[in-house]
């Protein structure tokens, strides 16, 4: 009685290797997937990082501020001189 009670409790060995083909295929399907995962989130990283490089930061863009502010006051100092030396000229004749 008691090998009759193990036996209904034992796996036979092709069910067994069934399964553990079948499990071993989902785990390689799984591994694939993640690796595409890692492979898709890398490419992803990349073109942040690329993006990132191309633009231009706060401090970059102050200073270019600045700088175009300064050519716009002394271009329009030198205009501003010009009408009046033109307009001073225009009297005197």
């Amino acid at each position: 009685k008691a090998d009759k009670a193990a036996l209904g409790s034992k796996v036979s060995c092709s069910l067994f290797e069934e399964k553990m083909e079948r499990l071993d295929e989902r785990m390689q399907e799984m591994q694939s997937q993640i690796s595409g995962q890692k492979q898709h989130w890398n490419q992803m990283q990349q073109q942040f990082s690329d993006a990132m490089e191309g633009k231009l930061d706060r401090l970059e863009l102050k200073a270019f501020r600045n700088q175009m502010e300064e050519t716009w006051n002394r271009n329009m100092e030198d205009l501003e001189n010009r009408l009046m030396r033109d307009s001073a000229a225009g009297i005197r004749k």
